[in-house]
């Protein structure tokens, strides 16, 4: 907004500025250096005592997509087993517990997933016009669960039903190893290692912006 004592000098940001925010920035005087700190992993975790799942990202959002194309039409997802949605996955009910809408690790999972490895890659949603922005919506019927911010509250569910599934941020599925393990997501597994290193799919990138005034 300006330069001087009423504004703040440093922000930090899970996802990049974008040119129009780095625009309204200069309109005002404002330039910025932009430093990336660090990586945020967003896995997709289960109990220890079932198998370990390997899914890509394009049918974890199929799994998980609100509306999905049937015979050129976008309709409510009907996919209720992940072996529905590739018969190579398990034939277990699709039941995956997560953050809600107000969840920054929501928007960052069902931007990732949904919409740019699901959407904007299947033909049959191109070829209807269905924009990919609107697939950031997440199943209501039962398949996708809203479980607050706790994420303590999903390790604990998650141990009761070893046939769910939960979201949460890596460092509880660090702090958790001995109850849960993390799917590989596109045959890569979630460790420290391979977020730090950019490598494993569900990440987003943190940011400082600092003012160089």
């Amino acid at each position: 907004d300006g330069i001087g004592t009423q504004y703040i000098d440093i922000g930090n940001a899970s996802s990049r500025m974008k040119p129009k925010e780095l625009e309204y920035c200069a309109k005002n005087g404002v330039s910025l250096t932009e430093i990336k700190v660090g990586y945020d992993g967003i896995v997709l975790a289960n109990s220890k005592q079932a198998p370990q799942l390997s899914i890509s990202l394009y049918d974890l959002g199929k799994a998980l997509t609100a509306k999905v194309p049937v015979n050129g039409e976008m309709v409510d997802n009907p996919y209720k087993t992940w072996k529905d949605v590739n018969p190579e996955l398990p034939d277990v009910a699709i039941r995956v517990m997560g953050p809600p809408t107000t969840s920054g690790t929501r928007a960052s999972f069902v931007e990732i997933v949904n919409e740019k490895a699901y959407c904007k890659k299947d033909a049959e949603v191109k070829a209807i016009g269905y924009k990919a922005k609107s697939c950031r919506a997440m199943r209501t019927d039962g398949a996708y669960i809203e479980a607050g911010e706790q994420d303590n509250l999903i390790v604990q569910k998650l141990e009761a039903n070893k046939d769910a599934f939960g979201i949460f941020g890596f460092s509880f599925l660090d702090q958790n190893a001995d109850k849960v393990h993390g799917s590989r997501v596109d045959g890569v597994k979630p460790t420290f290692e391979l977020i730090s290193a950019g490598k494993y799919p569900v990440s987003r990138s943190l940011y400082y912006y600092i003012k160089k005034a």
